[in-house]
């Protein structure tokens, strides 16, 4: 979905919800963003068991209070059943940021950064998400 505040998608395939971020964020972004997620959390059933992947290989950054808004989502995905966060980074730098900002802090899942989407997609399978990414077929 484009928006002012940062662009992003949000897609389900299985037990796996793909989100790809573009451009940067504020809070409005992320609100945005989290409620295209509750959406599809709700559209997908509700899962109780589920991963949450960032793909942030053309994600430029956020705002203080678009970090914040952040850790707000993750804790929302995590009590509605993500068992662990995944985030696609091309460059480790923005990872560093993110983790300065106190993003995870209190997250109680896994939260794995990996530099390609079939790094992430070998982690799911490794772990019993199933997921398809898109152009490919289902895990085993």
């Amino acid at each position: 979905m484009l928006n002012a505040h940062g662009e992003f998608s949000v897609q389900w395939f299985a037990q796996v919800c793909l989100v790809t971020l573009r451009d940067s964020f504020n809070r409005e972004g992320v609100l945005a963003m989290a409620a295209g997620i509750r959406q599809a959390w709700l559209d997908a059933g509700q899962p109780t068991h589920w991963a949450h992947v960032m793909d942030l290989r053309e994600w430029q950054g956020g705002t203080r209070d678009g970090f914040a808004a952040s850790h707000e989502l993750l804790m929302w995905n995590v009590a509605h059943g993500a068992k662990a966060i995944i985030r696609i980074h091309s460059a480790m730098f923005l990872a560093r940021v993110t983790e300065r900002q106190h993003v995870f802090d209190d997250i109680s899942v896994p939260i794995i950064t990996v530099s390609t989407p079939e790094q992430a997609w070998g982690w799911l399978e490794t772990h019993g998400i199933a997921c398809l990414p898109p152009g490919a077929v289902p895990c085993s």
